[in-house]
């Protein structure tokens, strides 16, 4: 199995925009290479063609200049340099840290200067991860005496990762001859997006190939923009069902087909799995649905506990027998509840209509358990907002005299 290249190499980035550029302008994303070898002398036409993205030809031209390389893990300095000293490699140890001190003092941009923005990314630590990846963004300062600063600027961090205290921020200095020193060794190289004057001068910036529209996610969202259409239709008419049906298929409801009763009778138009009759009308619509009204009075079955101390609303009933059934449950004398009810639940004087609950003196009735349970009917009333949209619409902000002023 081959090894993939690695994506970020310097030199096939090079290529691949050699390749893009060769259309001033273009979009990345949008661009073939086509090859064409034709044979204008042969006795009839013959075309041969090889069709391929730039990044596609850019990885043939790197593997023939420069081979396939390998895919190797990219660590710190200070992480190869550990490893070198695990194996009792001094030589390999200081070979790893006089290096890395060199690439950085050979680097075109070093030293820093005030204004430079320093980018580091920290990989993700652990599998679940313990700690996501995020990224830090420093700021070169002028510390005076010939000395810079790095401040942190910003990081990607989310809210509430434990720890996170001791993670950001632990590159910042304050007088230093290299503000970027520890990050070089500790973070390593290929971590560090340096910012000049507004240009990447160290670091590769991060690419996002914008994705390609293709016919078929064209027609996907045609189909999906149909489906939801014929659906708001069905709701509209009173057909959820129809509705959940044109959502769960990619293609129009066939027709019912369902035969007439008579054999002169077209067969049903209506979509398949409609309710209500056939009909060859495809449009025919059932009458809508009607909720049942509220009944004109409910049944309310109360408890009241041997201290008085709060009414138990036990429930609520539209039959006054089922609500009588489930009160005198309550009772160890049941034929009592008709007394109870007529004694303790009584119209309210002077409000038509609505009831009264008289509750009892503490152990009246009896000293533990329930002492009272009874069935309270009450009138369902009509919603006072109704009569206020039947109203005059009365204007409070002019003058109350207003309509005296002959004027």
């Amino acid at each position: 199995m081959e090894t993939p290249l690695r994506r970020d190499d310097p030199r096939l980035q090079i290529i691949t925009g050699a390749i893009e550029r060769l259309i001033p302008g273009s979009t990345p994303a949008f661009l073939n290479v086509q090859l064409t070898e034709t044979f204008p002398l042969s006795a009839r036409a013959s075309v041969n063609t090889w069709t391929g993205t730039p990044a596609g030809v850019a990885e043939r031209v790197f593997t023939a200049l420069y081979g396939r390389p390998r895919e190797e893990t990219v660590t710190s300095p200070l992480a190869q340099a550990e490893a070198a000293k695990r194996n009792r490699d001094l030589l390999g140890e200081l070979s790893v840290l006089m290096s890395a001190g060199q690439d950085l003092e050979s680097a075109p941009w070093y030293p820093c200067r005030p204004g430079d923005l320093v980018h580091v990314h920290h990989n993700a630590v652990g599998d679940v991860p313990l700690i996501p990846a995020f990224g830090e963004t420093y700021v070169v300062g002028d510390a005076g005496d010939g000395l810079l600063s790095m401040m942190l600027l910003a990081h990607s961090l989310p809210e509430g990762t434990e720890h996170a205290e001791s993670m950001v921020g632990c590159f910042a200095v304050e007088a230093v001859d290299c503000p970027v020193y520890d990050l070089w060794f500790e973070a390593g190289p290929r971590r560090l997006t340096v910012v000049r004057d507004g240009e990447v001068v160290h670091g590769t910036p991060a690419r996002r190939e914008s994705r390609r529209v293709t016919a078929w996610d064209k027609l996907a969202v045609k189909t999906l923009a149909a489906a939801i259409g014929q659906a708001e239709q069905y709701l509209e008419r009173g057909e959820p069902e129809l509705a959940l049906a044109r959502l769960r298929s990619d293609k129009p409801l066939p027709p019912c087909g369902a035969p007439g009763v008579m054999p002169e009778h077209a067969d049903c138009a209506r979509p398949s799995g409609h309710g209500g009759a056939h009909s060859p009308d495809a449009d025919h619509v059932e009458p809508p649905h009607e909720c049942p009204k509220l009944p004109e009075q409910l049944h309310a079955v109360l408890t009241v506990g041997a201290k008085v101390t709060d009414v138990h609303l036990a429930g609520l009933y539209e039959d006054q027998e089922a609500a009588a059934d489930h009160a005198m449950g309550f009772h160890t004398l049941r034929s009592e509840l008709d007394q109870l009810t007529e004694r303790f639940v009584k119209p309210a004087f002077g409000l038509p209509g609505e009831m009264v609950l008289t509750l009892p003196k503490e152990n009246q009735i009896q000293a533990t358990g329930v002492q009272l349970a009874v069935v309270v009917p009450l009138q369902i009333l009509p919603d006072p907002r109704e009569d206020d949209q039947d109203g005059y619409d009365y204007d409070d902000t002019g003058d109350d005299y207003d309509v005296w002023d002959d004027e």
